[in-house]
């Protein structure tokens, strides 16, 4: 990182004026600020990290586009059009089909635009990503790097504005309050890294500042209550979100939660899952395993092929919090390991020490030791394997059922759906105005980036690229077209 790139103008009580204010220096707010610099506006980016880059730092890095360069050499037929009607099918119409179309209008410019950067691109792209909801042709791209590769070709052009003092960057700088003068936004109250207050003039606000999962109360505010369990980049509080509502913005609300089925909260009391010690579960794996809830009743059927109806199913799950159950013999059976990232010392260290792992010699002590209900439990293991015994359909549906859980030493591991990614969000305009609840656009307030919602693109699915993308997109955009000063 170049020398002074990141440090803030330590100035207690300061104030500053610009052109543009962009909150959030990530996927969204990188390119609002770059391009808004190059058209020669003064621009002031704040982040709450120490360093731009935002949740590419961490993400999977998949982008999607439909008619591009990468596609026309393999000889692949796309469009932006075909990208849009794909989008539609998957999600059964439940994204907003008017930001769908631009998001796909302006994608395959993006993958040009990193494409002529250098990104580094993983030689299989574009591809179809089975780890969704599929595409109907290849379109989804990403680096060999996953997100990173987009950072490393970003944050050099987001630096060099900042060397040029074209962009005054302030890290560790969290947004406090928008300040207005009538309806229009003026500015903001910003809270530096000492805890000072920072006031910015601007004639234009751009909220990039991310979601709300690394707050577990904002969360719980915009899914009916749900419980967060993830691994969300820690900056992601909300405080966009909650600057923009406390002077009247409109949120679009959730509507279809989707979390991630299993992972394992580590460490304990922490809420953090780290997608690396995620269990393998279906597709990547059968299971020779079953899935209980807090009463012992089996909650998920454990091979279920649709990911997005196993998803919605665990909803359903009381807090979100399932175990999965199994014992010696399919311990020592399963072709693969059910915990990749747990095997071995780790394992080990982990029974009865970790409160989501357990072990016992029987049931009813597995059941107590996990926090299960031990009649539950017992009964459902009993009708399991009753029902393979005698050659009966399975309650559930399960069709993979390769021996009965029957031999001690039995194991039950806790699992959580987890989520990082906001599903609700702001409401905008397709100009990203940030609207009021009365529809209205409130002036000088922008927005882009996951602070819109998953929902908005991806309707009741995840779609493959429609984050990271439209985030690129709609930050860009904004920076060449949208800002006036």
């Amino acid at each position: 990182m170049a020398d002074g790139a990141t440090q803030p103008r330590k100035q207690t009580g300061a104030r500053l004026d610009g052109d543009v204010l962009v909150i959030g220096a990530g996927t969204a707010g990188l390119p609002a600020a770059i391009f808004a610099a190059r058209r020669g506006g003064r621009v002031i980016v704040a982040d709450a990290a120490d360093a731009p880059g935002g949740t590419l730092r961490r993400a999977a890095g998949h982008l999607s586009a439909g008619g591009t360069r990468l596609q026309q050499e393999r000889g692949i037929d796309d469009s932006p059009e075909a990208h849009a009607a794909d989008i539609a099918r998957i999600t059964g119409g439940t994204a907003d089909p008017e930001m769908v179309a631009l998001a796909c209008e302006l994608a395959p410019a993006i993958v040009a635009w990193l494409d002529g950067l250098g990104l580094d691109w993983d030689p299989a792209c574009p591809a179809i990503l089975h780890a969704l909801e599929t595409y109907a042709v290849p379109r989804t791209y990403w680096g060999r790097k996953r997100a990173v590769s987009i950072a490393e070709v970003l944050v050099p052009l987001f630096e060099a504005e900042v060397g040029a003092g074209r962009i005054t960057f302030l890290p560790r700088t969290r947004l406090a309050a928008l300040e207005r003068q009538g309806r229009a936004v003026t500015g903001a109250r910003l809270t530096g890294p000492e805890g000072e207050e920072i006031q910015v003039r601007a004639a234009q606000v751009v909220l990039t500042s991310g979601g709300y999962t690394a707050s577990p109360e904002m969360f719980a505010e915009m899914t009916w209550g749900l419980p967060l369990y993830g691994g969300a980049e820690p900056t992601n509080t909300g405080a966009g979100l909650r600057a923009a509502m406390d002077i009247g913005a409109a949120i679009r609300p959730t509507a279809h939660f989707l979390p991630h089925v299993g992972g394992i909260e580590d460490p304990p009391g922490s809420r953090r899952v780290a997608r690396a010690d995620n269990p393998a579960l279906m597709p990547a794996r059968l299971p020779w395993e079953v899935y209980v809830d807090r009463t012992g009743a089996r909650c998920l059927r454990e091979d279920e092929p649709d990911r997005v109806t196993q998803q919605r199913a665990m909803t359903r799950v009381p807090e979100m919090t399932f175990w999965i159950v199994w014992d010696a013999a399919a311990a020592r059976s399963a072709q693969s390991p059910l915990l990749p990232s747990w095997d071995g010392p780790r394992l080990e260290a982990a029974w009865n020490v970790h409160p989501s792992f357990s072990r016992a010699d029987n049931l009813e002590a597995l059941a107590e030791q996990a926090g299960i209900d031990a009649q539950g439990l017992r009964e459902s293991i009993a009708a399991y394997n009753a029902a393979l015994a005698e050659g009966r359909p399975d309650p559930l549906g399960r069709e993979h059922r390769p021996l009965p859980l029957a031999e001690p030493p039995f194991f039950a591991v806790r699992n959580h759906g987890t989520t990082a990614t906001a599903s609700g969000g702001l409401k905008v305009d397709r100009d990203c105005r940030v609207l009021d609840t009365e529809g209205a656009p409130i002036p000088g307030l922008w927005a882009a980036g996951e602070i819109l919602g998953r929902e908005l693109l991806s309707g009741n699915a995840f779609v493959g690229g429609m984050s990271i993308t439209p985030a690129l997109a709609f930050g860009r955009r904004l920076g060449e077209t949208g800002l006036v000063w």
